[in-house]
């Protein structure tokens, strides 16, 4: 197990630094911190030998790259001009806590809901209850995130009030208040991630299921007298779940490395609005920094992703 995981991270250290390479360079031939005092009247060869100096525009990209990455590593991912030259990694965790306030409630509702609706749904195959589910899952597949977002926001911040007088939950930025304040708050974003992101992965289960219950050892232990339930959820749901676990770990690092859409919308304060002002804004730091946390995220989940299949199914040898 110890050789596998060390394997493993070594493999991943040279797709890291090629994938953060090339946003590095993208980033960079594109950003230029000089361009804001271009149209300066004001400003002497001193502002800019101060800029280039900073930034080290007199240096490649590969050798600017390669220094970022060595403060990197120590934690000093520079500072974020676009932020108030607030230093990046500070800036970047205190977002990513409150992106994980989202991400964390709204991750273990969904895992929740895609075992049980694909379960059901694959046991009542072409039933009722199974088309019902499909639609769901189709309507959340089909409409954008910002599609279920806007609707929540008129139904609770607007009809709401016109029908019963009171907004039940709020419609924008983050209350950290009480314990109501944070419920109301938190709900509408959380709720929009679950109904987009279940009913994908609703579908993967589904699937995955009806695979496993048609297979030779669950026909086995049905004929040995076993009840039906009690086979499918001890000896099918395990194999199921190999699949969903790999979905499982993109999603969830997809959750806390920001739900752009989603977290704009509703005006959170999480990573994924901050990725966008280092992007629009030509904030390079800032930028990468970000990248560098979900590049790292989605790394460490796919690697334990990789060692729960062996949970799952001990046929699974790590060697």
């Amino acid at each position: 197990m110890f050789a596998y995981v060390a394997r493993r991270i070594m493999t991943t250290i040279p797709l890291l630094l090629v994938g953060t390479f090339i946003v590095y360079a993208l980033t960079a031939s594109v950003a230029n911190p000089l361009a804001k005092l271009a149209t300066c009247t004001t400003c002497d060869q001193a502002a800019f030998d101060r800029i280039i100096d900073l930034y080290n525009l007199d240096d490649p990209i590969p050798v600017r790259y390669g220094k970022w990455m060595l403060g990197a590593a120590t934690g000093d991912m520079g500072q974020a001009p676009s932020q108030g030259n607030f230093d990046v990694f500070p800036l970047v965790m205190e977002r990513m806590a409150n992106t994980a306030q989202l991400a964390i409630p709204a991750f273990l509702i969904i895992a929740v809901l895609a075992i049980a609706l694909g379960v059901f749904s694959a046991v009542n195959q072409y039933s009722k209850s199974d088309y019902f589910v499909t639609g769901f899952s189709f309507v959340g597949i089909s409409m954008p995130t910002f599609f279920f977002a806007l609707v929540l926001q008129v139904i609770f911040g607007v009809w709401w009030q016109d029908w019963f007088d009171a907004k039940p939950f709020y419609v924008s930025q983050m209350h950290m208040g009480s314990i109501v304040d944070i419920i109301r708050s938190h709900t509408l974003p959380i709720l929009t991630l679950v109904l987009v992101i279940t009913a994908a992965e609703s579908r993967f289960e589904r699937a995955s299921m009806l695979e496993v219950i048609n297979s030779d050892y669950i026909r086995t232990a049905r004929a040995k007298g076993l009840p039906r339930w009690r086979v499918i959820l001890k000896h099918g749901l395990r194999n199921a779940m190999i699949p969903l676990v790999t979905i499982w770990a993109i999603d969830f690092a997809a959750l806390l490395g920001g739900s752009v859409v989603t977290e704009t919308i509703f005006s959170w304060p999480g990573l994924g609005p901050l990725l966008l002002d280092g992007i629009f804004q030509g904030d390079l730091n800032l930028t990468m920094g970000i990248v560098m946390l979900i590049a790292m995220l989605v790394i460490f989940f796919n690697l334990i992703a990789d060692l729960v299949y062996g949970m799952l199914d001990p046929r699974i040898r790590y060697e």
